[in-house]
């Protein structure tokens, strides 16, 4: 009787249409997408189906769907195992000094200070040193007419922060570039 029902399992599992399978395969979480891709090659092909790993892309990450895939990236796969590979995993402290999203967080050589650009016109320097980090210095870029400031990165010696942003225009879009010594 055991094998009867085995044997009906299994048939009715290699008569689903592919269509079917990707429905399902979509409530699928990640781990499991990658176990149902070494059953067959057929699954293989699906499991890594790029509007699969988009779909989970946005609901894993809970990131919103309007936001496009980050530039020079081609495929969801990719932009899914960076963001599992690369996104620090312990959170040592919450920093809640900005007032809008953070878009840009950059690291000193040295590991004892970065800075976060964020929409809310603010670049902040802040010291790691000690638990918990403190604010260094901060500049309002607004007055400089700046949307917001969208990248940093720090000179090789730990003693320049070239910021980048958004300048507040009607027409098209402009960018602006400060070098602030640290």
């Amino acid at each position: 009787m055991d094998l009867e029902i085995e044997k009906f399992s299994l048939s009715t599992w290699t008569s689903l249409s592919e269509e079917i399978l990707m429905k399902l395969f979509h409530y699928l979480p990640a781990s499991s997408l990658l176990k149902v891709a070494q059953v067959c090659k057929t699954y293989n092909r699906m499991a890594f189906d790029e509007s699969l790993w988009k779909d989970l892309f946005y609901r894993h990450w809970k990131i919103n769907r309007m936001r496009p895939m980050c530039p020079r990236k081609v495929s969801w796969v990719q932009e899914y195992k960076r963001l599992y590979y690369h996104t620090p995993s312990v959170e040592s402290e919450v920093l809640r000094s900005h007032t809008n999203e953070v878009l840009h967080v950059s690291f000193a050589h040295n590991g004892k200070m970065f800075a976060t650009c964020s929409k809310d016109g603010f670049i902040k320097v802040w010291d790691k040193t000690r638990y918990p980090c403190s604010l260094k210095n901060e500049a309002n870029m607004k007055r400089l007419k700046w949307d917001c400031t969208a990248y940093s990165e720090v000179n090789e010696n730990d003693t320049l922060l070239l910021v980048s942003g958004l300048l507040s225009a009607i027409g098209p879009l402009q960018g602006e570039i400060v070098i602030f010594s640290l």
